[in-house]
């Protein structure tokens, strides 16, 4: 189980398959097991380097403040620690906030950037429904048990549509997210350091190739935001999602690695 010390905390992380490195961060309260549908198809073709943000899964989950920025460094610490020296990053939800900064922060470790179901949050944020709003922050003090506030999220997290017809594969997400399930404070770490990223004045700054996927009914970050990152980074390419919610890796798995391996594959 490789670790890294870096950033002042212990990051768990974990490499597959060979050839160009490729970063991939994930979001919100989950860990690098929530990679599992997409992790086979990518790593037939690229060195994948998978880890868990701080306050997730095996990592460390001090509790003091988060910032994007603080996990940008924490993922420029696992590339280091693997030995890379400059990577494909694809991120999504909170993982694609951290890819953004990671792009500006470190643009020569940024070979192409995916960043999926995100915003560049500040003002210009689409925000979701009150109800969802309200569910996402109820979450941190929720008694709950993890498997029952999973299920609550679940409206919030795909279509109506998927979860009337595919019931199972988001029965299987869920198991795979309380494995280790996220503690309510380091939730609400994350939670606010999602709330506080704003790049929307930078992001036109960012230089690496970019490819953006949002699937048109996801309610917890709204398409609109996907629409905003395409538009403002310079030539980024633009994949739609039609009829998926914010999990698409979940709703439209193949299609969605299909065309990540296509982009990656022209850089």
């Amino acid at each position: 189980m490789p670790q890294t010390t870096g950033n002042g905390i212990n990051l768990y992380y974990e490499v597959h398959g060979e050839g160009e490195p490729l970063l991939l961060i994930m979001g919100l309260s989950l860990n690098s097991k929530s990679w599992f549908r997409t992790l086979p198809a990518l790593s037939e073709h690229y060195k994948v380097i998978t880890f868990d943000n701080r306050g997730t899964g095996l990592s460390d989950k001090p509790n003091t403040p988060y910032s994007i920025a603080q996990m940008a460094e924490d993922a420029k610490c696992v590339m280091d620690a693997a030995g890379v020296d400059s990577a494909h990053v694809y991120g999504i939800s909170m993982g694609g906030m951290i890819a953004q900064r990671l792009a500006l922060m470190y643009p020569e470790k940024v070979r192409s950037l995916i960043l999926g179901c995100t915003t560049s949050g500040g003002v210009n944020h689409v925000q979701p429904g009150a109800d969802v709003s309200m569910l996402m922050l109820s979450r941190g003090s929720s008694v709950a048990t993890p498997e029952e506030m999973a299920w609550a999220t679940v409206p919030i997290l795909y279509s109506h549509e998927f979860i009337e017809n595919q019931r199972d594969l988001v029965a299987e997400d869920i198991q795979k997210r309380i494995e280790i399930p996220v503690l309510p404070y380091a939730y609400m770490l994350q939670l606010q350091a999602c709330l506080a990223h704003d790049t929307y004045n930078k992001i036109d700054q960012i230089k690496a190739p970019t490819l953006v996927i949002h699937g048109d009914e996801d309610k917890l970050v709204p398409y609109q935001n996907g629409v905003t990152l395409a538009e403002k980074i310079p030539n980024a390419e633009f994949l739609t999602i039609q009829g998926a919610g914010h999990i698409y890796i979940t709703e439209a798995n193949d299609l969605v690695n299909e065309r990540v391996l296509e982009f990656i594959k022209k850089q």
